[in-house]
């Protein structure tokens, strides 16, 4: 399998930096989930509730280092491959999909990284060091930039799960191979 794209594939690069992405968002919130659902995550000062969200905040940084490597490598990994039998509407839905993914996979850690750094709490990541601050400490925008982060994680959990119905359609209906084209194993 080759490292960079084709017109008929995506490379392997791509293909890993797909699928280590879903697994950070899709895991990243169910980790902000399980917090919100437990009964002392109001406690700001537990001890789990606090690790839980050092875990979030440095999953969320992964997440925005590796978005970054991803966008060069699709301006640098070669282009696209073709949507087979696609019509041009179809071609620009998908286009707008990804941009709107790829906006989102920018904007929600940015938002919460201005959150943690306007609340004036330290992103610690894994004990290795201190992340600093995007912004100094500003409580007035804590709400605003929560509320951004809060309101744009679930828009983007929206449109990963319009993703993953838009490729079960073409694999199941459609069946023109566009699911197992993002899957390991084919060139």
């Amino acid at each position: 399998m080759a490292a960079r794209n084709t017109h008929r594939a995506w490379g392997w690069v791509t293909k890993l930096l797909h699928w280590v992405m879903a697994v950070l968002i899709i895991g990243t919130s169910i980790l902000v989930l399980h917090v919100n659902d437990s009964t002392w995550w109001f406690k700001s000062s537990a001890p789990v509730f606090l690790e839980y969200i050092h875990w979030h905040k440095a999953f969320g940084l992964i997440a925005l280092v590796l978005l970054l490597i991803r966008m060069v490598w699709r301006w640098r990994g070669g282009p696209a491959p073709v949507l087979p039998d696609a019509s041009p509407a179809e071609e620009k839905a998908a286009l707008w999909a990804h941009r709107s993914l790829y906006i989102l996979m920018l904007v929600v850690p940015l938002s919460g990284w201005v959150a943690s750094s306007a609340f004036g709490s330290p992103t610690k990541f894994w004990g290795l060091f201190t992340v600093p601050g995007i912004i100094p400490t500003n409580k007035p925008l804590v709400g605003p930039a929560y509320w951004t982060h809060f309101i744009l994680s679930w828009t983007l959990l929206s449109l990963v799960g319009f993703h993953v119905v838009a490729a079960f359609w073409h694999h199941l209906v459609r069946k023109d191979g566009v699911l197992r084209g993002m899957w390991f194993g084919r060139g």
